[in-house]
């Protein structure tokens, strides 16, 4: 070589300490060179490792856990208390008259009283999750179970209020629900139009709604909820296909909204204090913005027949409901696929669903049937059985996932994460709604392309769903 000339020498330096493994369960140190120049069909084998984990998605979706059996008729309500961690950690009522209190834990019933009313037509757990209130007949009846772990069994109420007690005969009272902020305090929905607001010091109720000129009744109310944000705030659904709304602060209803179909079930988003969402009886979930009620900010379709029941999970981003076309389905409130179910749970003998529920912690779904079953699924169905997993399992499930949310948007992957097996009936059920559909859509056309411009039945049929879930708005 030249006297000005160099010579460059790449060394490659290790250290032993590093390279060398200490016990025979370590890891071998592999080294990669992430160059893309390197690697042409990188993403090909991504992809492909997307689909095979689609695919593992969906083999390993068991989402079923058990099914609880006591009740000898069918169960009509269910409850589970506000809080985490809360024993007992679920309730139920059936058309006998029974009273059950369960440990899901244990898969095994604590309590019974048999003799709590006729017809248990609706429960809940107060704001601290120890008593419970339950409503049927003509009565509400204050229940404290949990001297059932400590082997003290207390099967007389605490309390019982008479709603025949009061001025205005409330009648036959179908829902009961505890105040968020007080104990002390639960409103009930009944017959002849009749809301009203108890006080557990009280005998008769403090204050008693009734929507319509001078007092008049329109309906039979079915559901009552309160607001758990605005803890003043609650809404009730009646058979009219009312949707009313009311403040404890005041003695007259706040407001009212004459929906298209039937409310079955109501349900307040937990994170959201204005959003409300009505289970319908025309197949659909229709949600609210309290502050803008003459037209709903989304509606959730795939059910086949009316909704019965619905609940929010603790998170505000999902919820689910149960139908009488024996199908549970959870749907998302926001994000990809809203408006449509991103699951949907069967079984062979499980009938029509009376009742579903989250558990405060949002992992498990507790459903009733006709069929006088409790049963338990996972809110996530390809989520791996309780228990500790390994350090590398929790590594390729979050790897898995990955993929998944990376490749959602490809035709292949996205066709295996969609595919549910469906009963035959509810299938064929599937298949005929469009059919009606389609035919209605053509009726539409047909009659928009042959009538004149600006004609007021042209712009009736032009109104978009959302609109005509909405009869008008009462003040």
């Amino acid at each position: 070589f030249r006297a000005n000339e160099f010579m460059k020498i790449k060394a490659i330096a290790r250290s032993k300490r590093r390279e060398t493994r200490e016990t025979r369960s370590e890891p071998y140190v592999v080294r990669r060179n992430l160059d893309p120049a390197l690697h042409p069909f990188a993403a090909a084998r991504e992809h492909q490792r997307a689909i095979v984990s689609a695919k593992l998605d969906r083999m390993m979706a068991k989402p079923f856990v058990c099914a609880l059996d006591a009740h000898r008729d069918g169960i009509t309500c269910l409850a589970v208390p506000r809080i985490l961690g809360a024993l007992p950690q679920t309730a139920s009522g059936s058309a006998d008259g029974e009273l059950k209190l369960w440990d899901l834990s244990g898969r095994k019933c604590v309590w019974t009283s048999t003799s709590a009313h006729t017809f248990v037509r609706g429960i809940c757990f107060t704001r601290r999750g120890d008593e419970i209130l339950s409503c049927g007949d003509r009565c509400v009846k204050r229940w404290r179970p949990l001297d059932a772990f400590s082997n003290e069994q207390s099967i007389e109420p605490l309390g019982t209020w008479d709603s025949t007690s009061t001025a205005e005969d409330g009648g036959t009272l179908n829902d009961v629900d505890s105040a968020p902020s007080d104990d002390s305090r639960f409103v009930t929905a009944g017959a002849e139009g009749m809301v009203q607001l108890w006080d557990a010091s009280r005998r008769s109720s403090i204050v008693s709604w009734r929507w319509g000129y001078g007092g008049v009744a329109q309906s039979n109310v079915y559901r009552a909820r309160w607001n758990p944000a605005e803890v003043h705030i609650l809404a009730a659904s009646a058979r009219d296909r009312g949707l009313t709304f009311y403040d404890q602060r005041r003695p007259q209803p706040l407001r009212r909204l004459v929906l298209a179909s039937r409310a079955n079930a109501i349900a307040w988003n937990p994170r959201d204090p204005m959003s409300i969402l009505c289970g319908c009886e025309d197949h659909q979930a229709v949600l609210f913005d309290v502050r803008k009620l003459s037209k709903p900010t989304m509606l959730f379709r795939d059910h086949l027949a009316p909704i019965v029941d619905l609940c929010f999970a603790p998170t505000g981003l999902e919820f689910v409901s149960a139908s009488t076309d024996k199908t549970i389905r959870i749907f998302r409130t926001r994000g990809d696929g809203v408006g449509r179910s991103r699951d949907v749970y069967h079984t062979q003998r499980m009938q029509a669903l009376t009742a579903v529920r989250f558990t405060p912690d949002a992992a498990y779904i507790i459903s009733a049937s006709d069929d006088a079953n409790i049963r338990i699924w996972k809110s996530d169905a390809s989520a791996p059985s309780t228990g500790p997993l390994h350090p590398a399992q929790r590594e390729a499930l979050r790897y898995r996932k990955a993929l998944l949310s990376k490749y959602k948007h490809m035709p292949d992957v996205r066709n295996i994460v969609k595919h549910r097996h469906l009963p035959k009936l509810i299938k064929k059920l599937k298949q005929k709604n469009l059919i009606q559909q389609d035919k209605k859509r053509r009726k539409i056309d047909n009659t928009i392309r042959h009538t004149k411009n600006n004609n007021e039945n042209t712009k009736r049929l032009t109104i978009g769903a959302r609109e005509r879930a909405v009869i008008k708005e009462q003040e």
